[in-house]
């Protein structure tokens, strides 16, 4: 899985949450070849007690995932998975105080029916990434 993201900031509540709108567009390889993109909600933690060392924050995303095809290894485990799904994504993300624009991410990729609320899906899908994040 290859993924670009944009984020951007829409708001803040004091300075321990900060609210975000994430597009991505994710390309799948090996046993899945389809295209995936996903829009996101997200609330982003900020404040951690060891940011003087390593500015840290955690993020929990929640929209759509569109997939181009249905995606084979989905229906590895059930009959038939849809193209539209439900998207979780769940974030830490590492930034040194000296280098404010580049920092390093780790993230669970989760798509999933909401138990039955799309099109009767019961099953999930994740994936685990790490990746570079730039600040702009």
């Amino acid at each position: 899985l290859l993924a670009v993201s944009l984020n951007r900031r829409i708001g803040s509540y004091r300075h321990l949450f900060r609210f975000e709108l994430e597009l991505q567009v994710a390309k799948h390889f090996e046993r899945q070849e389809q295209w995936e993109g996903n829009g996101a909600f997200v609330v982003r933690w900020l404040p951690f007690w060891w940011d003087g060392l390593v500015d840290t924050s955690f993020a929990v995303g929640e929209g759509l995932s569109v997939a181009s095809e249905v995606p084979e290894l989905e229906n590895d485990y059930r009959d038939e998975s849809r193209k539209t799904l439900n998207y979780v994504f769940l974030e830490l993300d590492f930034f040194l105080p000296d280098r404010p624009r580049w920092g390093l991410l780790a993230r669970l990729h989760h798509r999933s029916g909401v138990f039955g609320l799309f099109d009767g899906e019961q099953d999930a899908a994740n994936a685990v990434g790490l990746g570079l994040k730039y600040r702009f």
